[in-house]
């Protein structure tokens, strides 16, 4: 296939977000890197994925959109990964019966649906002593609900999404946006994933919180030019943490709930 421009900037910040920051902070944490088998679930067009092959993890992922699967194989570069089309809802689930020492969903969980249903289901891919690494931007942050990326002014005035009526009300009266963004925007003000509705999560689906790390400025940031910042006390501050921490990684393991080390 054709790789665009835009496709290979995109491919390679996805890159350098694993490689500079999420990679080094899972060493840091103890995570196994070299040698370890990974899956990464919604692995889009495989920036990330090749970071985390290059660093000699065994790799393997799977995304629901067919564009994303075929530029990670026009990038792969002869990198020796496993990445097809897939969908954690489906029946089978992709590579049922295999087990992972990690498994990762950076930037994904937010978006998806039957939330209680994804983290049980992702229990059946880790080895006993397999790890889950979760990254996402919490809902009630700056631009939780991803308003940035449409066209408008209105979506780069921080914590739009949150005013009466913008997201039902507003947002779908704009002219000359992608109907998709839209629509996913909607979709993540009703889902609405928090830091304090994910915790309720992993308790109800007891898992361990091992680790975890909230940003002010996360490292998705880089996109814009931003330095990535940890958010120190203020991502121990119930309801502040929840506007001010920009973007957050957990790193847990299925098992008996219990608080971060």
């Amino acid at each position: 296939m054709e790789i665009t421009e835009a496709g290979r900037k995109y491919w390679q910040y996805e890159y350098d977000v694993m490689a500079q920051y999420l990679l080094p902070l899972m060493r840091e944490w103890g995570v196994k890197i070299e040698g370890a088998t990974v899956l990464d679930v919604g692995c889009g067009d495989g920036g990330g994925i090749s970071a985390m092959y290059d660093a000699g993890m065994h790799c393997k992922g799977f995304d629901i959109t067919q564009p994303y699967i075929d530029l990670a194989h026009a990038m792969s570069e002869g990198r020796k990964m496993e990445m097809f089309v897939g969908s954690i809802y489906a029946n089978p689930i992709p590579l049922e019966g295999e087990r992972f020492d990690v498994v990762i969903l950076h930037d994904v969980f937010e978006h998806l649906e039957r939330k209680t249903y994804v983290l049980e289901t992702l229990k059946k891919y880790l080895l006993p002593s397999g790890q889950l690494v979760i990254t996402f931007p919490p809902y009630y942050s700056a631009f939780g609900a991803h308003q940035q990326f449409l066209s408008a002014r209105y979506g780069k005035i921080p914590f739009f999404h949150l005013m009466p009526f913008a997201v039902s009300g507003i947002i779908p009266k704009l002219k000359n946006e992608q109907p998709h963004l839209v629509e996913e925007i909607q979709k993540l003000a009703r889902l609405k994933m928090g830091i304090g509705n994910f915790e309720h999560l992993l308790r109800e689906t007891n898992y361990r919180i091992e680790k975890k790390k909230f940003y002010t400025i996360g490292p998705n940031h880089i996109r814009f030019g931003l330095k990535p910042l940890g958010a120190g006390v203020v991502g121990s501050i119930p309801g502040l943490r929840e506007l001010l921490v920009s973007g957050v990684v957990y790193l847990l393991s299925a098992g008996n709930g219990g608080r971060a080390k």
